[in-house]
């Protein structure tokens, strides 16, 4: 008997398999018409972040302090400073302003199975002077800012209506570590960081990014305060 009405499904399917067609063709009509209808209904911003190299990087140096946690043992003592130069754009369908800006990372320690290596995160600090870079005719190229103003630039813009983009750069700046606490190196000492936005709804955007490690020196040419705004702010 089962193998009789199997039969009779069989031949009914091959008998309307132009009808069976049409139904599966309306159906995926009607699903994308639905399925576009309450994307259009639910409005809410999205970022989308384009990384710009020149002024994305990090550098991790000693300072001339020793940490001494207990009698007989002395660490020296670190700092790391991070800057990310980005263009933001609101791809979504409802405008947004910028909050709060965190860069992401992981401490440099050991692989371990079963121990999960959190990311360390940093707010965004106040750069003092913008990062700029010297041209041939001794004028200066000023990047501008995201989110705080300085001295030299009031782009403060931090307000993305639908198809609006930003562009600026972020600073971050590590309090003084000692052991481990600077960011995992990859082979080529770069090292992967998270760049998270987190907007006046409360939404967090984030985004991940390879960032190239420079020497001090070089990173001072970009902006004389590298690496020196936790002294500068006490």
């Amino acid at each position: 008997m089962k193998i009789e009405y199997i039969e009779q499904i069989i031949n009914w399917t091959n008998e309307n398999s132009g009808f069976l067609s049409l139904i599966l063709f309306l159906a995926t009509i009607l699903y994308g018409w639905l399925s576009g209808l309450f994307s259009s209904l639910i409005k809410k911003p999205k970022l989308k972040v384009r990384f710009i190299p020149k002024v994305c990087f990090y550098s991790t140096y000693y300072v001339d302090e020793k940490y001494e946690p207990k009698e007989g043992e002395k660490y020296d003592v670190h700092k790391t400073g991070f800057v990310i130069y980005a263009s933001i754009s609101n791809v979504g369908n409802m405008p947004t302003a910028i909050d709060k800006i965190y860069i992401g990372y992981k401490k440099n320690k050991e692989f371990r199975l079963f121990e999960r290596n959190r990311f360390i995160w940093l707010a965004q600090w106040h750069s003092f002077t913008p990062f700029k870079t010297k041209m041939k005719n001794d004028s200066d190229l000023i990047y501008p800012t995201l989110r705080i103003k300085n001295f030299f630039t009031d782009n403060t813009n931090d307000y993305l209506r639908t198809g609006e983009s930003i562009t600026g750069t972020a600073y971050f700046e590590q309090f003084k570590a000692w052991g481990n606490f600077n960011p995992i190196p990859n082979d080529d000492k770069s090292t992967d960081i998270k760049f998270k936005i987190v907007d006046v709804y409360g939404r967090k955007f984030i985004f991940n990014h390879e960032l190239r490690y420079v020497e001090l020196d070089e990173a001072r040419e970009l902006n004389e305060h590298f690496g020196n705004i936790e002294y500068l702010s006490t």
